[in-house]
């Protein structure tokens, strides 16, 4: 008895306090805390958890067989290198495919710029942080120690994949707008999202005079041609605003890229495998599609989310090189113009297309070089995709509860609303603030029904949500409903799979939490065969039914509270008389065999 009010009690808080879940799911906060913990990570097993922190920190959470128990020393800390500050800090980490026979790890972070100005020479301290100044964006790999108790890294094996010097980094010259999320594609390529680095507060085409501009100009951060602002996004030689495809052994690009340079393999070009992206802060793929294989080009479907502006906020799906996401001329479904942004601006960035793209033979303005797709299908030339815009999956607004889905009337782009009347897509509509991508689910361990759909979530508003996947991009999803309900948690910044178990991690800045989502139908109250027996009905108002018994037995039923509230003989398919309250239930039902189940009941 002792035994099963344990149990019961666990079941309880868990239904207490997350029974805004669908039926079936609970949650689950692990013991440990961290300071502003950014993500966590595993191995191929999930044997090892790796959590990271907005300071720079890495810790290791081993699996004991049934719990994660942290390693008290930090793996790895480069805080002493991060730029931590404003919407900067250890962005994004991840492992090697091959990580537990070589023990690498990425990293993506901004750099502190006394670091990256001084690091090496007599003028360095590391005891000197210098914030609000022009810095970049790297990328670094490390050797941890992995066969060894406890881990540690092997900080010798430090190497510089992208941004060993000021002029070959991702240019921030502000103070946010870096993505962004470092991850691995089937095909072995290491992909990473980069923001364009420009001003959040206005409409910067370049030259804004509370920007880092001048400083970038002077130290070689970005070129003359790069100083457009949030352009650079539009620019295919310029780090910005892109998603990134190296060689994960020396930074180079990939010689089935787009636009790949033979003669220059480390240049922004060669590197480039999509573009046109303001603040990709969050990405991640499915593992399931893409090629093995380098050479084709196609490391799987990514999923990637955009923060928006001031309107909209961008869940975009990658399947295939040289797409282009459209910011800054487009923001949502639509232009980013006074027409389709209602928010009052000074100026709008569709205006400021007029801007020269001096990258460009013949010095093209921008919004010459973009315009709306005619149709579902890309271009079959991957270097002519940059021409139109790919259209997110999904958009939502941040002033009000309405999100819009890419589709067609004839050969013109339309918007139309989810749930709505024309839509192809069902479900509900959100208001977000900075949406988070987010997981696409494997296997039938986080429930049957969940395999193959897409959780996202939004950072402001603490929603998650759920899509399902239409077979082509028709539109992306046909469906997008609530599986978590607004502040439900404290502050997503990342999701992701446990291959352990499959169930879903969630890490939580503000209160420094990391939490797991999982699916539990032992309590289900479905009117299913629960091995021996069945109860019905379930909701019930005051009679029960038992049924497939054979033998008498008994049943107790406890409320919410852990209260005993019936105790009861009752003989083979008897009907039972419950004079309680409405409410939610457990039931018990006892064998002879001292052995029990339990279920719950909703009295009406």
């Amino acid at each position: 008895m002792k035994k099963y009010f344990l149990l019961l009690f666990v079941f309880l808080f868990t239904f207490n306090s997350f029974s805004q879940l669908p039926e079936d799911y609970f949650t689950e906060t692990l013991s440990q805390t961290f300071t502003q913990p950014m993500g966590t990570i595993f191995n191929s097993d999930g044997t090892k958890m790796f959590v990271w922190t907005y300071s720079g920190l890495i810790y290791v959470l081993n699996w004991n067989g049934s719990d994660y128990i942290l390693q008290t020393d930090a793996v790895l800390d480069i805080s002493e290198e991060v730029a931590v500050w404003r919407d900067y800090g250890l962005l994004s980490i991840c492992l090697d495919p091959d990580y537990d026979s070589n023990g690498f790890i990425y990293l993506y972070y901004p750099v502190d710029r006394h670091h990256l100005m001084n690091f090496g020479t007599p003028s360095y301290n590391s005891n000197t942080d210098e914030y609000f100044d022009a810095t970049i964006a790297r990328v670094t790999r490390y050797k941890l120690n992995h066969l060894q108790t406890p881990i540690t890294t092997d900080l010798n094996s430090r190497t510089i994949l992208i941004g060993e010097t000021p002029s070959t980094g991702i240019p921030l010259t502000y103070e946010s707008h870096a993505g962004g999320t470092i991850l691995f594609g089937s095909d072995g390529t290491l992909l990473v999202t980069t923001g364009e680095g420009a001003s959040y507060t206005d409409t910067d085409s370049g030259s804004i005079s509370h920007t880092y501009y001048q400083q970038a100009l002077t130290d070689g951060i970005i070129r003359p041609e790069e100083n457009v602002g949030a352009f650079r996004s539009q620019m295919i030689n310029s780090h910005s605003g892109k998603v990134l495809r190296v060689d994960p052994t020396n930074g180079d690009g990939i010689s089935s890229n787009p636009f790949y340079d033979s003669m220059n393999p480390r240049s922004p070009q060669s590197r480039m495998y999509a573009m046109g992206f303001r603040n990709p802060f969050r990405a991640s793929i499915d593992t399931s599609t893409g090629s093995t294989n380098p050479a084709d080009a196609n490391p799987g479907m990514l999923f990637v989310a955009d923060v928006g502006w001031k309107d909209w906020e961008d869940l975009h799906i990658i399947d295939k090189p040289g797409l282009n996401a459209g910011w800054p001329l487009f923001e949502g479904q639509t232009e980013q113009n006074a027409i389709n942004e209602p928010t009052t601006f000074d100026s709008y960035y569709f205006d400021r297309g007029t801007t020269i793209n001096q990258d460009e033979p013949g010095n093209p303005t921008f919004i010459s070089l973009l315009s709306q797709p005619t149709s579902f299908i890309d271009d079959a030339n991957p270097t002519n995709r940059r021409f139109t815009h790919r259209r997110p999956a999904v958009s939502s607004r941040q002033h009000s509860s309405r999100s819009r889905v890419p589709w067609f009337n004839g050969t013109t782009p339309t918007d139309p609303r989810v749930n709505l009347a024309n839509s192809p897509t069902t479900g509900n509509e959100s208001r977000a603030n900075s949406f988070i991508a987010g997981v696409l689910v494997n296997g039938s361990n986080f429930g049957p029904a969940m395999t193959g759909k897409f959780l996202y979530a939004d950072y402001v508003r603490d929603w998650i949500n759920v899509a399902t996947l239409n077979s082509t991009n028709t539109p992306w999803f046909s469906d997008i409903s609530t599986f978590a309900p607004n502040n439900f948690s404290n502050g997503i910044v990342h999701l992701i799979q446990n291959p352990l178990d499959g169930s879903i991690y969630y890490t939580n800045i503000i209160d420094g939490t990391i939490r797991r989502l999982y699916y539990d139908n032992v309590l289900s109250t479905a009117n299913i065969n629960e091995n021996e027996f069945e109860i019905y009905p379930n909701p019930a108002t005051n009679k029960i039914q038992i049924k497939g018994l054979t033998e008498p037995t008994s049943i107790e039923i406890f409320n919410i509270a852990g209260q005993l509230v019936i105790s009861k003989q009752i003989e083979i398919d008897s009907n039972i008389d419950i004079d309680i309250s409405s409410g939610v239930y457990f039931v018990k039902v006892n064998s002879k065999s001292k052995t029990y189940k339990v279920k719950k009941l909703i009295v009406n």
